[in-house]
């Protein structure tokens, strides 16, 4: 046989290979790695596909209604409402240590945004004074979602932080010139916690003038196994927003000079009923006074929460409170689920 004939022959197998492979089904890919715990950085994280990154979701859907008994003519005492929180924490270890990052989203409104490495927090987050009751509906403890840079460091059995934050400013447009200052101390021994701070803030009149404000709040929490409690206090001289009152009464009046002051007070009972229901007790008290305007509030709620199942619950809620001398009754219904 001619050499050029066993090239030719070769030739034409090979080819006729070639088409008959290509008409085998293709091979699948081999399946994605499915996501994996990353028990380092707590429950509920799962590593991402691709990345040294661990990512958690978590949050809540809520339906929340409302009622009270003094709302002015033409306008609607209920409202039949909710509202949503969705949480992102990121984490991954580094050769400086474990970077964090956590963006929390309520109602399409970005609450938090903050990147946190060991004991330094920047960005917006949750203040280290929201330390108040935990009644979202009744009570007006200090608690805002505020930029700042933070940086906790452990004492003991518990933290100090210090921090400078987005000034809390209550008087009108008139800005201070530089960030609020804080430090808390946060601790613990066995069923007692406890949180305490000072912060300070620069008072700017409304036609002259500055002032130092500042602000102690604390709180105490013991939990008895049959019950817990908690005691919120806070005191305030120009620095108004850190007794929960809102703009009623500013930081002073026109002259920086007449700043104002206040006191807050909180205390709540959570007592378990069964497995499933708790009951509730709150009360609270705020009291401002300034040279030209007063504000007091006084506050009283008991609620009753049931679990229905794994992270869903219902809690009514009834309340009477007094504000400026007009008394008013009113209640709340929260169905909530947890994830």
């Amino acid at each position: 046989m001619k050499l050029s004939t066993v090239l030719l022959s070769s030739a034409a197998l090979l080819v006729a290979g070639a088409a008959y492979a290509a008409d085998l089904p293709a091979k699948k890919a081999a399946p994605a790695a499915a996501p994996t715990g990353c028990a380092a950085f707590g429950a509920g994280y799962i590593a991402i596909p691709g990345g040294d990154t661990c990512l958690k979701i978590s949050g809540f859907v809520r339906s929340n209604n409302t009622y009270t008994s003094n709302a002015a003519r033409g306008t609607a005492p209920y409202n039949l409402g909710s509202v949503y929180d969705l949480q992102f924490d990121a984490q991954n270890a580094t050769e400086a240590g474990n970077v964090k990052s956590t963006i929390l989203i309520e109602n399409s409104a970005t609450l938090d945004a903050y990147v946190s490495l060991g004991g330094l927090t920047a960005g917006v987050a949750d203040d280290q004074f929201d330390i108040g009751g935990g009644y979202n509906y009744s009570g007006d403890a200090f608690g805002p979602h505020v930029g700042l840079i933070s940086y906790s460091l452990p004492v003991g059995a518990g933290s100090l932080t210090v921090a400078a934050t987005q000034a809390q400013n209550n008087n009108g447009g008139n800005a201070a010139s530089r960030p609020d200052l804080e430090a808390g101390l946060a601790t613990s021994m066995g069923a007692l916690k406890i949180n305490a701070g000072i912060a300070s803030h620069e008072v700017v009149g409304a036609t002259s003038g500055t002032a130092q404000g500042f602000a102690f709040i604390g709180k105490a929490s013991f939990d008895a196994g049959v019950a817990s409690f908690m005691g919120y206090a806070a005191y305030a001289n120009g620095a108004s927003k850190y007794l929960g009152a809102g703009g009623a009464v500013k930081d002073s009046a026109a002259d920086s000079s007449a700043i104002s002051s206040g006191t807050t007070y909180q205390g709540e009972i959570d007592i378990p009923v069964g497995k499933n229901d708790s009951i509730g007790l709150f009360g609270e008290s705020i009291k401002s006074t300034q040279d030209t305007s007063s504000y007091s509030k006084t506050q009283y709620a008991a609620a009753l929460k049931h679990t229905i199942a794994k992270g869903l619950f219902i809690r009514p809620e009834i309340y009477t409170e007094t504000v400026n001398g007009t008394t008013g009754n009113g209640a709340y219904i929260r169905i909530e689920r947890d994830f």
